[in-house]
């Protein structure tokens, strides 16, 4: 995806969630051919859909560092969008940073089960520790496909 400007941020998307986004529109175009009106608008992969768009356009950019988006520690430096039009198990992480107004979304977790150890935030821990979302924005900016993104962004 290429990056969005929202509420005066720059929003970038790491492959992992990017891959996410792409198979959810892809199930979604589908169901459109597939559905009437009414079964398709109230499908559960449409409204993730719906719900993704306004989180990452509209909430998340309306103060990345609120208090119900923040993680506790060890992952206090990211946040996540819970509730908010999303399904009760599912998880958006993201890492924001204010001085250079980029937020960065990182990876759609599911399911939340707390003690299981494929819940979401124990699988986005691991994934924190194996150095697959740093904590610098440089660090993040300069993985190859950040760099794609911003030359494309340049280009228009």
């Amino acid at each position: 995806m290429k990056p969005l400007i929202c509420n005066g941020w720059t929003i970038f998307f790491h492959p992992l969630f990017d891959a996410q986004w792409i198979d959810l529109v892809e199930r979604v175009k589908q169901l459109k051919s597939k559905l009437e009106h009414q079964d398709f608008v109230t499908h559960p992969d449409v409204k993730l859909l719906k719900a993704l768009d306004t989180g990452i356009k509209e909430k998340i950019p309306q103060d990345p560092f609120a208090s119900y988006f923040v993680l506790n520690k060890p992952l206090q430096k990211y946040g996540r969008l819970k509730k908010m039009g999303l399904p009760n198990r599912y998880r958006l992480f993201f890492k924001a940073f204010k001085e250079k107004k980029v937020i960065i979304i990182l990876w759609l977790g599911f399911p939340r089960k707390e003690g299981d150890k494929k819940d979401c935030y124990e699988v986005f821990s691991k994934k924190v520790l194996q150095g697959e979302f740093p904590e610098s924005l440089e660090s993040l900016l300069t993985q190859e496909w950040a760099e794609d993104d911003l030359t494309d962004e340049s280009k228009e």
